[in-house]
């Protein structure tokens, strides 16, 4: 069967830099959505926690019981209210029409749309929010931004810094327990100057994606299901689109686009980590390519394939089944 393998020492590796940059253990919030990018949000849980992280966000309720027993706060950022609200959570308020269809006594962080324009309140709005979370006996215990350009080098980042920062000083008039996180994977590497009164959401960074001295943690493994010569002329797969121009073994192995992989369709050349070219399409179950033993690395740098697939690493990464066995190696 197909395995993804998940270094344990690079994975605490990475972690121990953003410690460094963040000075605080305690102030991160580890972003484990989405199934910890794809990596195993459950098997990882117990490493961050033994570094003194006690804080992750995650997708939905469904991902937050899956590792509840592992953190004391969870955030969930993509709830949608429905009265029924789990007091051991805490969950992300997008959009303040709604702040009455949660449940009395919520444990809430407030968005604040800076300019990503996605979901939140606008920060000259904020005291009108306060009003109306008061008003339904929610319980604020936050507010948060999510940066739109942290990884690019334009005026945008400092823009909603400056924002945020804006409205930090107004929640503050206010309350006098509120935590605060605006900064991401990308903020905290480009970043100079930390911020001492923030929190920090990190995802992608864990994994080694975001920063040249971060290790990639995960290797995607299939194993062999069968083995032929092709002799020239013979192609193999799908539409005939390769075809060997000499005498060749070649072999299957157990992953294809069904396990996530994305639908090569056998045009221009797809690398595997051992640097062989995949054969022919991409099938639902198996793809094919020259002979490399029982087992081969189909990849360990996501970066590989979303270059050639003209996207990013998190979209190669989230893709893959979570039914595919995980180990820490």
């Amino acid at each position: 069967m197909s395995v993804i393998k998940l270094n344990q020492k690079s994975y605490e590796n990475n972690l121990k830099q953003i410690i460094e940059k963040t000075k605080d253990p305690s102030k991160i919030i580890c972003v484990f959505k989405d199934n910890a990018y794809g990596h195993g949000a459950k098997i990882l849980a117990p490493i961050p926690k033994k570094f003194g992280i006690n804080f992750v966000a995650v997708k939905n309720e469904k991902e937050a019981y899956e590792i509840q027993d592992f953190f004391k706060n969870i955030l969930i950022l993509s709830h949608r209210p429905n009265g029924n609200e789990n007091s051991q959570f805490i969950y992300a308020l997008n959009e303040i029409s709604k702040v009455r269809e949660y449940k009395i006594g919520t444990r809430i962080h407030l968005k604040i749309d800076t300019g990503m324009h996605r979901n939140g309140i606008f920060v000259e709005n904020i005291e009108d929010a306060f009003f109306k979370i008061d008003e339904a006996r929610l319980n604020l215990e936050g507010i948060f931004t999510h940066f739109s350009s942290a990884d690019e080098l334009d005026a945008s980042f400092f823009i909603q810094k400056q924002k945020f920062y804006e409205a930090k000083m107004l929640a503050q008039k206010k309350y006098d327990h509120l935590i605060f996180h605006s900064f991401n994977s990308a903020a905290l590497f480009r970043a100079k100057d930390i911020p001492k009164d923030e929190f920090f959401r990190i995802g992608i960074a864990q994994f080694g994606y975001g920063d040249e001295k971060l290790e990639k943690i995960l290797s995607l493994y299939a194993h062999k299901l069968s083995e032929r010569i092709l002799n020239s002329g013979q192609s193999v797969g799908y539409g005939r689109s390769f075809s060997a121009d000499k005498k060749i073994k070649i072999a299957t192995y157990d992953l294809g686009y069904a396990d996530g992989l994305f639908r090569y369709n056998g045009k221009g050349n797809l690398t595997l980590a051992n640097h062989k070219n995949i054969l022919g399409k991409i099938s639902m179950d198996s793809f094919s390519c020259e002979d490399c033993g029982e087992e081969i690395c189909v990849f360990n740098d996501a970066n590989i394939w979303a270059d050639f697939f003209n996207t990013i690493s998190y979209e190669i990464l989230v893709k893959l089944h979570p039914d595919i066995s995980r180990i820490l190696v």
